[in-house]
């Protein structure tokens, strides 16, 4: 076995391979800290709202517009959700499957208004923050899944695809950890608390140039043989190599109806 590659399972796995999934799945570990990340300051934040209304207004804000803001904070993240997963389609086949990198420009703005709204004493800032955050998260609930499952394996793909569920889970459980008021849910950090999100968009985007673009997407969708091949390459002995250098297969087996033939040959 060439030297830098790990057996796991019987299957050959790449260093480029592992270092692509895990990047991919960063974007499904924000989704699931943005849902569980807003549950446990919700006093803490309405005492917040309270204090910007009364700085602006001059008196305590009733008890129903507190509620209604409150509600519209927590409900827009599902609306901003629902509108861009419904492009993630249309924005797929644009951009590639690594649109990933451009969506983490909706997650960075949507963190920084949510992290700075306290000290700009305005809760639009929250509420539009969460609705940006919501549409980074309706892109990357489709996009992360649909990269994991285009550069894995066959034998492999059932097992990296619930790495994209686990991550989710993962995120709700790191949010809920780190809201705790002993933590950064207390008055003074719970904006770094929301703000966070923005750690692992950063190193999605110092990660995501260095994973391959899909190559079932290049030579399917764009038709780049070349580009899919070379792709192919840079994710080296992830497609089922199996008893010698010359012999091997793309995800879904686009290239051959599975009788051990090479792409010229299946042709």
């Amino acid at each position: 076995m060439p030297a830098g590659f790990q057996q796991l399972g019987g299957e050959t796995v790449t260093g480029t391979l592992a270092l692509s999934v895990f990047t991919a799945v960063l974007g499904s570990l924000e989704f699931g800290y943005n849902i569980g990340v807003i549950n446990a300051p919700q006093k803490i934040i309405e005492k917040d709202y309270n204090t910007t209304w009364l700085h602006r207004y001059g008196q305590p804000i009733p008890t129903g517009t507190l509620t209604s803001l409150w509600s519209l904070s927590v409900a827009i993240f599902s609306i901003g959700g629902v509108l861009s997963s419904s492009c993630v389609g249309f924005v797929s086949e644009w951009l590639g499957r690594k649109a990933m990198l451009i969506n983490n420009l909706f997650a960075f703005i949507g963190g920084s208004l949510m992290g700075m709204s306290k000290l700009c004493r305005s809760f639009e800032m929250m509420i539009l923050g969460r609705f940006i955050i919501g549409s980074y998260c309706g892109l990357a609930s489709g996009l992360t899944p649909m990269y994991v499952g285009e550069i894995a394996p066959t034998s492999l793909r059932g097992a990296l695809g619930t790495l994209h569920q686990l991550a989710i889970v993962i995120g709700i459980l790191i949010a809920q950890v780190l809201g705790l008021e002993s933590l950064l849910g207390s008055e003074d950090l719970w904006p770094l608390l929301l703000g966070l999100t923005v750690v692992p968009t950063v190193f999605q985007m110092g990660l995501l140039p260095f994973c391959p673009e899909s190559p079932r997407f290049l030579y399917i969708v764009r038709c780049q043989e070349h580009h899919a091949k070379s792709g192919q390459w840079e994710l080296l002995l992830l497609f089922c190599l199996r008893t010698s250098w010359n012999y091997y297969t793309f995800p879904g087996s686009f290239y051959n109806s599975g009788k051990n033939k090479t792409p010229e040959e299946g042709r």
